[in-house]
């Protein structure tokens, strides 16, 4: 009887650390694999999520999305990913781990030049000026891309060495646009190419340069849930792409 009995109390031990694992993953929340732009509308989209659903908060991971998408492809934990161009999304599909057929666009926003208070850049045109210190997200990355089309827009309307004198300006390509922005703000640099969204929280902090209509670019985000995701992540995505959360969207500066 006796041994009857320890070997029921092993057998239970045994199962234990499963029936807590079980538990652990059902009650997580979601893992967010974001642009770094995205990272403060996404929290917000993530706090109107969890109100609706009774879910925990997700998990949030920000950066650049092409290197993001190299990081899921490598293994890393996501149920979500949202990325600021189809070209770090196409990453992910071509490595089987998002189905193509549940891409959806969720987001967009214009590209501007912030400018730093204080420095005497009255217009786009003073970007070319020899001695402006200019900072650019890397070309890595979709805010990048993003710029050096700009400057070649632009380059129709301020002559064919446009783009040319203002990339002689860069002093630093940074990681991502977040990262643009700090330089521009901490006085590192006169001004950068950013998305209107990171700067309209900062109101009268930051002066703002805006990109005419017929040179203007349009960053297109894009989310999809994971092959191997959590049951609710698609919902998360019907949830961010819905009605509801294009109220959030335009508090942050976007267009969804």
């Amino acid at each position: 009887m006796q041994r009857r009995r320890f070997l029921a109390i092993v057998a239970n031990l045994a199962v234990w650390p499963a029936v807590v694992a079980c538990s652990r993953t059902a009650t997580s929340g979601l893992n967010l694999t974001v642009a770094s732009s995205l990272n403060n509308v996404m929290q917000a989209l993530d706090k109107a999520y969890q109100s609706r659903t009774q879910t925990p908060s997700a998990s949030i991971q920000a950066g650049g999305s092409g290197a993001l998408a190299q990081q899921i492809i490598d293994g890393a934990a996501s149920d979500v990913f949202a990325a600021a161009d189809h070209a770090a999304m196409d990453k992910v599909v071509a490595a089987n781990l998002i189905d193509a057929s549940v891409v959806k666009v969720i987001a967009h926003t214009a590209l501007v030049v912030a400018v730093r208070p204080g420095a005497n850049l009255l217009d786009l045109a003073a970007l070319a000026t020899a001695g402006v210190k200019v900072v650019m997200a890397d070309q890595t990355v979709p805010a990048g891309k993003y710029g050096l089309t700009l400057l070649k827009n632009l380059a129709k309307s301020y002559g064919a060495d446009y783009a040319a004198n203002v990339t002689a300006n860069v002093v630093s390509y940074e990681a991502n646009v977040k990262a643009v922005l700090q330089k521009v703000s901490n006085g590192d640099a006169d001004a950068g190419i950013v998305y209107a969204s990171d700067v309209v929280s900062l109101g009268d902090k930051i002066k703002v340069l805006t990109i005419p209509a017929g040179s203007a670019v349009i960053a297109e985000y894009v989310a999809a849930p994971l092959r191997y995701a959590a049951a609710n992540a698609p919902d998360f995505v019907d949830f961010i792409t819905s009605d509801r959360a294009k109220p959030i969207w335009q508090k942050y500066g976007f267009t969804a």
